[in-house]
């Protein structure tokens, strides 16, 4: 997400991270990484049990929701930002 910013900004999506770490690892590792959207924390990891991403072990997931609010994309790993923009935008992927 971060070397595709640019593109994220031109169609306006909004990009969160979700993590259940504490907000002092989540601004480091913000900053090791250079994020340029916020990483939000889940304590007691109530979003990742509403989105299934496990509760014992977070498993990083991707979704992507329409301003309908509607999940537009999902997928466990770590899917290419074109992939995840194709899916928000309908844009061709390249």
């Amino acid at each position: 997400m971060r070397d595709n910013w640019a593109a994220f900004n031109e169609h306006g999506i909004t990009v969160l991270g979700v993590n259940p770490g504490s907000a002092r690892s989540h601004q480091k590792f913000k900053s090791a990484h250079e994020f340029p959207f916020p990483l939000l924390v889940d304590k007691g990891r109530k979003v990742a049990a509403r989105y299934g991403t496990g509760v014992v072990f977070v498993k990083r997931s991707v979704y992507g929701i329409g301003i309908d609010g509607r999940v537009r994309f999902a997928e466990r790993g770590m899917p290419s930002p074109e992939r995840i923009l194709a899916a928000l935008t309908d844009a061709p992927i390249r």
